[in-house]
């Protein structure tokens, strides 16, 4: 059956919606962050050098919705901005000691929903519809 017919773009943007709104639920009570801003602090925590610009690029986000995040995840004291030393025109983030809390503490969380699609879905499914979403992210970009 058709994509079109199982309404397959519908069902994806409600899934999508009700795993975040989860997310957002659980992330705001325990640490005060949106799953966005959560995936900002991972991404800062994991790479080495972070820009605004590359943390826009990692989330797929316009650069004033990244000011926006930054500033308030600086706000929060959870991420610094620091000049880059091989370029001093540059600003790095870098997680602060209370970022790394908030991440830490959110840890069992964000275990705990990737177990529940585990549970949902099996290994052999999620592969075949981490692969099949990636297909549609590469195609959304080259066209």
């Amino acid at each position: 059956m058709s994509a079109k017919k199982l309404r397959f773009y519908s069902r994806l943007q409600l899934a999508a919606h009700a795993l975040k709104k989860n997310s957002d639920r659980r992330l705001l009570e325990i640490a005060g962050v949106t799953t966005a801003q959560w995936s900002a602090l991972v991404y800062v925590a994991s790479a080495e050098a972070v820009t605004q610009t590359s943390l826009a690029k990692e989330l797929g986000l316009n650069d004033s919705a990244i000011t926006a995040m930054v500033r308030r995840l600086t706000e929060l004291d959870f991420l610094e901005r620091v000049r880059d030393q091989s370029d001093g025109r540059a600003w790095l983030l870098k997680l602060t000691d209370a970022g790394a809390k908030a991440l830490e503490k959110t840890k069992s969380s964000t275990d705990e929903n990737s177990s529940r699609v585990d549970d949902l879905l099996g290994q052999k499914t999620i592969a075949t519809m981490v692969a099949a979403l990636d297909l549609i992210i590469l195609d959304a970009e080259e066209s």
